[in-house]
């Protein structure tokens, strides 16, 4: 009868501890989960502060009145402009989960106004 009781307490222990370590792991799991979805969160609210503060500075006086100076009738942003929020506007897209070989497939003009259509949609 001993052995019988011992051999179940085993048993039931190797069950709770086989329990628990499946638990745990799950909380791991949902640990590292959470955090890359705060990472990408933070990386997105940070790549729309970029294109926010590139816009202010493509909204520079100076490059406005040179714009309008060289202005040939053609509308958008000059090429100096675009340069300033080229790169951040593709940041935003990545953010917002486009990939890089779809925003190569775009002209600039294409990737600063889907930026400006992602960061309207924040």
């Amino acid at each position: 009868m001993k052995k019988v009781f011992f051999l179940s307490f085993l048993s039931s222990l190797l069950m709770i501890s086989c329990s628990l370590e499946g638990s745990e792991e799950n909380n791991l799991m949902k640990d590292s989960s959470e955090g890359s979805i705060n990472k990408s969160i933070i990386s997105k609210n940070q790549a729309i502060g970029d294109f926010k503060k590139a816009l202010a500075d493509a909204n520079n006086p100076t490059l406005i009145k040179e714009e309008i100076e060289n202005n040939s009738g053609s509308q958008g942003f000059s090429s100096s402009r675009k340069k300033i929020l080229l790169e951040p506007a593709k940041t935003v897209l990545l953010s917002t989960g486009m990939t890089t070989e779809k925003i190569n497939g775009l002209d600039d003009d294409a990737i600063i106004s889907q930026a400006f259509i992602a960061i309207s949609n924040q």
